[in-house]
């Protein structure tokens, strides 16, 4: 049945809603990459969006009030997205997660994750080297300009869903689509406000830095899903000394060790540790 007709056959019913909602749940890294490069190549080719729409919302942020309580509340808010406070909580969730699942799988993905889009981040800044927003110059090739993706929300997209990545796996339960969403969306949002209002980037260095942000972490967790029965192999519990398989050297220094003292073999109690003064019976 096409989709159509089977989303009118369900409306009403519910059933829609999550056949709609597990189609995006297994779409949306593909439709969250064709995003990205939608803006790169709008960028590129200084499309409407890096060059018209990135202006009007940039000057219509500028004429907007910025008192003294909501400039502080804006700055304040402007620091979480940067990585010297967000590394060290997704950090700390992750020994937690290794702790509860007795694994050092999820540090690696915190640490490998983080990694590799700090590269990918200034790969695109030094390479594009887009003028800053407080420039007023939207092109590309300015120097010092280093305003494409923005790092800022690249690292509170990316912080929130590690943190929910995190958390389900230290609970060991499954959080919810729409909960793990609106974890995501909020932290983003709001630094999408905070840096525009604040005039440090353009729309779309933000939205480009979110976009990026997730799909690193999609792609962390596709590579430790890949890699983690390697990351989280043990070595096997001993419960008791006596379960120890002895080399074979060993074995056979304690047989002869045996063999030369057969009274160790005739009175196994005469090789415990008596008490001073103290009878056999």
């Amino acid at each position: 049945m096409p989709f159509g007709l089977r989303a009118a056959a369900l409306r009403g019913t519910g059933e829609h809603r999550e056949a709609a909602a597990s189609w995006l749940a297994a779409r949306w890294p593909l439709l969250a990459t064709a995003a990205l490069l939608g803006v790169l190549t709008d960028l590129l080719l200084a499309g409407p969006l890096t060059t018209v729409l990135d202006v009007r919302i940039h000057e219509w942020m500028g004429a907007l009030p910025h008192t003294g309580p909501d400039l502080v509340l804006a700055h304040v808010l402007d620091h979480t997205g940067q990585r010297w406070l967000v590394t060290p909580v997704v950090i700390a969730a992750a020994l937690w997660a290794c702790r509860r699942r007795r694994s050092w799988s999820s540090l690696w993905l915190v640490l490998g994750t983080i990694f590799a889009m700090n590269v990918v981040i200034a790969i695109a800044k030094f390479t594009l080297d887009r003028g800053l927003a407080i420039t007023g110059d939207p092109s590309l090739f300015v120097p010092n300009g280093q305003a494409f993706p923005s790092g800022h929300a690249a690292n509170a997209a990316s912080a929130a869903a590690l943190l929910v990545l995190l958390v389900a796996r230290a609970r060991g339960t499954r959080i919810r689509r729409s909960s793990a969403l609106v974890a995501v969306v909020v932290p983003s949002t709001v630094m999408t406000v905070v840096s525009l209002y604040l005039g440090f980037h353009w729309f779309s260095d933000l939205l480009a830095g979110s976009l990026l942000g997730v799909l690193m972490v999609r792609a962390g967790a596709a590579v430790e899903g890949r890699l983690g029965p390697r990351l989280r192999r043990r070595r096997p519990r001993v419960s008791t000394p006596f379960d120890t398989d002895l080399p074979e050297t060993e074995a056979a220094r304690l047989a002869s060790a045996r063999a030369a003292d057969p009274a160790r073999d005739r009175a196994p109690h005469a090789q415990l540790r008596r008490r001073p003064g103290a009878t056999t019976a």
